[in-house]
């Protein structure tokens, strides 16, 4: 197996750990809003709440305001030809919104919705809508907070990693995939805080520090 294809998989396998669990979650609330990126915001005040964010701070560009169900269509994929266990979305009738989908040229499989809103997902999950690094399926989300209420007067609940796909996986902590208050301590606000490195700069919530921070993403592709 070549280097390549080796952290491949283990990016696309990451990946699909954090989009599939859905579960318990240190606070409550409801469904989404779009995130166009991994990155998110921070807060600068010292009065916490349940989830961990502050009280204050500067907007993120993106974050939860409400919850809203998933409503817009899922794009057609029809690959036409390939391997794999499909060729045409047509094909793929065991879940909701079935297409046919692929990964840099590994054999085609069928992909589906896992949710139209967040109560699909479990007990305090957040249902993503149209995530882009799930070929525009609807997936579910961990995290310690749903909307930017949970976090607190004036607090935002963002996105962290949910938009990454499994070429630029690498490196990015399992628990950092799902929806995070901002901290008093966070060291970043959004992707364009961050220093470009060696990698693609992204602001993500770092589980072993307990806030955003910044990380670079080591993309394969």
């Amino acid at each position: 197996m070549s280097a390549r294809a080796l952290l491949l998989g283990l990016g696309a396998a990451a990946l699909s750990f954090a989009a599939a669990a859905c579960g318990s979650v240190e606070s409550a609330a409801t469904t989404t809003t779009s995130s166009s990126g991994p990155g998110g915001s921070t807060g600068t005040s010292s009065s916490t709440t349940s989830g961990g964010g502050s009280s204050a701070g500067p907007a993120p560009i993106n974050h939860r305001a409400s919850a809203e169900a998933c409503t817009a269509p899922r794009p057609a994929f029809d690959p036409g030809d390939g391997s794999g266990s499909c060729i045409k979305d047509v094909e793929c009738t065991t879940g909701l919104n079935g297409r046919c989908v692929a990964f840099l040229g590994q054999p085609h499989f069928c992909s589906y919705d896992a949710c139209t809103k967040d109560a699909d997902c479990g007990s305090a999950s957040i249902c993503s809508c149209r995530n882009p690094a799930q070929f525009q399926a609807n997936a579910c989300f961990h995290g310690n907070c749903q909307i930017d209420a949970d976090c607190g007067g004036g607090g935002y609940c963002s996105p962290s990693a949910v938009n990454i796909g499994p070429d630029c996986a690498l490196g990015v902590q399992q628990g950092s995939y799902g929806y995070f208050c901002h901290t008093a301590a966070d060291e970043c606000v959004n992707d364009a805080d961050c220093p470009a490195t060696m990698g693609e700069p992204a602001c993500l919530f770092q589980v072993d520090k307990a806030r955003w921070a910044c990380q670079s993403l080591l993309c394969t592709d």
